[in-house]
C-alpha cells in the first residue's frame, strides 16, 4: 500500500505549508488553529474475509474516535491486526510511514513496530482503510457513518430512530433523535 499525502478539502485556497514541519492534525481555518477530529464506525456484520476473525471483530468498539485522523487510523489498523487470525498477514500489507502513530504486531516470536503516515483528512483515513480491507478480502468494514446492527450492516435507516451526523468546521457531531 502506498499512501499519498492529502490536504483537507476547503472552499478557499490554503496557504503553502510545504516548509512547515508536518503536524497534519491541525488545519488552520482562522487565526487560531482548530484540531480536525474524525470518527470511523465499524460494521460488525461485514464479511470479514479469510484473514480477520469475526469473533474478534465483535469485541472491537462500535467506533474509533472522535479523535485526530492519525489516532483514528492507528486505532482502526491496530484493530485489524488484533482481529487477525495471523497478525503477520495484516502487518506485512503495511508500509513504513513517517511521523504517524505506531502500530504493533507479534509474530515469529517477536513484537514488530511500524509507523503509519501522518494523516490530515477523513478522506485519507477512509481510502487507507478501504485499500487495507481490499487487501484483506473484507468489505464494508469501516465507514464515516454509523451502521445498524439490525439491517445486516447497512447504514442507519431505522424507523424508530433518526440519526443526524453534522460536520461543523471539521468537527463531527452525532445527534440521535428518538421518535
Amino acid at each position: 500500500m502506498t499512501p499519498l499525502a492529502i490536504s483537507p478539502p476547503s472552499s478557499t485556497p490554503e496557504p503553502d505549508m510545504s516548509s512547515i514541519p508536518q503536524d497534519a492534525a491541525t488545519v488552520p481555518h482562522s487565526a487560531t488553529p482548530q484540531v480536525l477530529t474524525v470518527c470511523i464506525y465499524i460494521n460488525k456484520q461485514a464479511h470479514t474475509g479469510p484473514n480477520l476473525d469475526r469473533k474478534k471483530i465483535q469485541l472491537l468498539p462500535g467506533h474509533f474516535g472522535p479523535d485526530r485522523p492519525s489516532v483514528v487510523l492507528q486505532q482502526a489498523v491496530q484493530g485489524c491486526i488484533d482481529s487477525a487470525f495471523q497478525q503477520k498477514t495484516v502487518f506485512t500489507l503495511l508500509t513504513q510511514g513517517y511521523g504517524g502513530e505506531k502500530i504493533s504486531a507479534t509474530f515469529d516470536g517477536k513484537q514488530h513496530l511500524l509507523s503509519l503516515p501522518v494523516v490530515n483528512s477523513i478522506d485519507y483515513v477512509l481510502r487507507f482503510l478501504k485499500k487495507l480491507c481490499r487487501s484483506l478480502h473484507c468489505e464494508n468494514l469501516f465507514s464515516d457513518e454509523p451502521f445498524t446492527q439490525r439491517g445486516g450492516g447497512n447504514k442507519v435507516q431505522d424507523k424508530d430512530d433518526s440519526l443526524l451526523l453534522l460536520r461543523y468546521k471539521s468537527n463531527f457531531f452525532l445527534l440521535v433523535f428518538h421518535v
